[in-house]
């Protein structure tokens, strides 16, 4: 089991400073949790082991990974108690086995349910992985979920992930027995939807979701769009008018699409929405874009919810290319706060320029972007460019390997210079050439911070190891090039690096975290001494692997010359004897250690500083 929330389904609305890891509720609302201890005057003043006292425990808490959590928590029973609030404010069951594992759990622990704030169940979930997803009963499912509902008074956010809708019976329980249940996500099968289901009697929720499962089988190259029920488009339009985040979309655009030409008539309107997700969008069987029908009156929706901070309009291109345009009707001054957008470069274009100046996140994956619109006058450079405020870039490419992109390369990064995340995923062979072309150009971005790659697979050539492909990006963003600063990217943390194979599971062979750990010097000059790995996949064989471990094989200049540029080691990589499965070296358990303690410690020095801030802004008043 899992408390560690879901980054596309579940999500919290609480605003928490960006340095903050965990999106939990505020130390004051955290403290008011009933049985937290006797007497509301004494609970600051209840120290822990240590001596530590139970208000700084909370604050620490909310800085720490999920895992870490999970270690401080197992410190002390003591401890354990004091945390249990924020161990289960959010579970989510991302396979079959923990379903089975945390339901029982919590039917035999109806004291823990109360906690729960957040919930998501995910029986026979696609995106088990590597270990496949064993079959699970989800009738069995729904019927645990009904014996614990009544105790999850708490519980505001419900998200349903599962083969088919699950049976009524549950959004019966959910709606009478938790009163503070706003946000309800679920998906769809093969099975049609009932147009009597009580999942269209829910009143005021502030995020709606309906999807169409993933990895349906392919029926038809061209379905026809789907109908909702006329009860659901009243529940949305009629019943629910503080709407914040609304999702109607289909992830197997090849076996059912949902028509939500609904949303272009006057009627649609929810002046508080800030989160937006349709599609999948793509071609009819005339090749004429399937959706929305009608441009103007799309495009006038969109225009007046001004509060618009998300935008995710999927597209289905996989067999045939997007056209070199796609309509889209918007008033000048339309979507002046939107932050997020995620869609097909056609439609970024098109945006007004307060829409294109506000935005800092930007996923242009929903299609591979072709060489021939990647540069010039109304290419994906020119208009990144545009883009002021851009810290966050997914782009996906096609392109040949054979060919010296370095100035499409210099191009993209002289484009958005503030970016601190960049994920580059390419379908095509993406082998050393190419690969040491991106990383020498990594160092345009001084900002950036973590680093992706996605590509294709292959079993013999540069893939034998995955560290291998870090190794070399960090030293090609050393050597200096022309016109290229030859100084490392001096904010880079993290590299991940992720393998893919069709017919493989999820379409992942294998997928490494690699956290760059640096030697801070007095000058503010840094230089790496080690990785920290975490790599997990499937063999040539089939065989699941999990491996952790800690690449020291760097060169450290003295201090006396620490202010020169970060530099890696030329030697030939090395793959330590100590790496092996996650559960049974002490090595590991060691390194797991120091991560979470240094981690631990760093939290603190945040906590402290901000109490001496807060100490300084008092003497200044006084």
């Amino acid at each position: 089991m899992s408390s560690e929330a879901s980054s596309s389904r579940v999500c919290e609305t609480t605003k928490l400073p960006g340095y903050r890891r965990r999106g939990l509720r505020s130390l004051s609302t955290l403290l008011q949790i009933p049985l937290l201890g006797t007497r509301a005057e004494n609970r600051f003043n209840f120290p822990v082991a240590g001596g530590l006292p139970a208000d700084i425990l909370y604050e620490v808490s909310e800085y720490l990974w999920s895992s870490d959590l999970l270690s401080l928590s197992l410190t002390s029973s003591h401890v354990r108690a004091l945390l249990l609030p924020v161990l289960y404010d959010t579970v989510v069951l991302k396979s079959s086995r923990a379903c089975r594992t945390a339901l029982t759990m919590l039917f035999e622990r109806p004291d823990i349910c109360r906690y729960i704030r957040k919930l998501a169940v995910r029986p026979n979930y696609y995106l088990a992985w590597p270990k496949a997803n064993e079959r699970l009963d989800e009738d069995w499912v729904v019927d645990m979920l009904l014996k614990i509902t009544e105790n999850m008074t708490l519980l505001h956010t419900f998200d349903w992930d599962g083969l088919e809708m699950p049976n009524d019976r549950l959004w019966i329980a959910l709606r009478n027995e938790c009163p503070l249940l706003k946000t309800v996500y679920t998906n769809i099968g093969y099975q049609p939807l009932n147009p009597d289901s009580n999942l269209f009697d829910f009143t005021d929720l502030t995020s709606f979701s309906l999807t169409v499962r993933h990895s349906l089988e392919e029926t038809d190259l061209f379905p026809e769009q789907e109908l909702l029920p006329e009860r659901l488009w009243d529940m949305l339009l009629s019943k629910c008018p503080n709407m914040q985040d609304l999702t109607l979309s289909s992830f197997s655009s090849s076996t059912r699409l949902l028509n939500v030409d609904r949303l272009c008539t006057a009627e649609a309107n929810w002046p508080k929405l800030h989160s937006l997700t349709l599609g999948s969008f793509g071609y009819n069987d005339d090749f004429e874009l399937n959706s929305p029908s009608d441009d103007a009156a799309f495009g006038a929706f969109l225009s007046k919810h001004t509060e618009l901070k998300y935008l995710r309009l999927s597209w289905n291109f996989k067999r045939w290319m997007s056209p070199e345009t796609i309509p889209l009707s918007l008033e000048p001054t339309a979507l002046p706060q939107l932050s997020t957008f995620v869609g097909v470069h056609q439609q970024l274009a098109v945006l007004p320029q307060p829409a294109l100046s506000s935005i800092e996140i930007l996923d242009l994956t929903c299609e591979p972007l072709f060489a021939g619109r990647l540069d010039g006058v109304g290419g994906v450079c020119s208009t990144l460019a545009r883009l002021s405020a851009l810290t966050s870039l997914d782009l996906w490419l096609h392109i040949p390997e054979f060919k010296d992109h370095s100035t499409f390369f210099k191009g993209l990064m002289e484009a958005c210079p503030k970016l601190t995340e960049l994920h580059f995923m390419c379908t095509t062979s993406f082998g050393v050439k190419p690969l040491l072309c991106l990383a020498a150009h990594l160092p345009l971005l001084p900002h950036l911070r973590t680093f992706s790659l996605t590509k294709g697979h292959k079993y013999v050539g540069d893939d034998s190891s995955m560290l291998r492909t870090v190794l070399r990006i960090l030293r090609a963003s050393t050597k200096s090039k022309s016109g290229i600063s030859s100084n490392s990217n001096p904010e880079l943390r993290q590299v991940n690096i992720r393998w893919a194979k069709e017919k493989c599971p999820n379409h992942l062979k294998q997928e490494g975290t690699y956290d760059v750990v640096r030697r801070w010097n007095a000058d503010h000059t840094s230089v790496v001494v080690a990785v920290e790995v975490y790599e997990k996949g499937i063999t040539a064989l089939g065989k699941v692997f999990t491996r952790r471990y800690r690449y020291n094989n760097f060169s450290t200049p003295s201090r006396s010359l620490s202010s020169t540029p970060a530099t890696v080691s030329t030697s030939t990589p090395h793959t330590p004897s100590a790496s092996s499965s996650s559960n049974d070296t002490g090595d590991d358990r060691r390194s797991s250690g120091r991560v979470a303690r240094g981690r631990f410690r760093k939290a603190l020095m945040l906590i402290q500083n901000k109490k001496s801030s807060s100490l300084v802004d008092l003497s200044r008043s006084a």
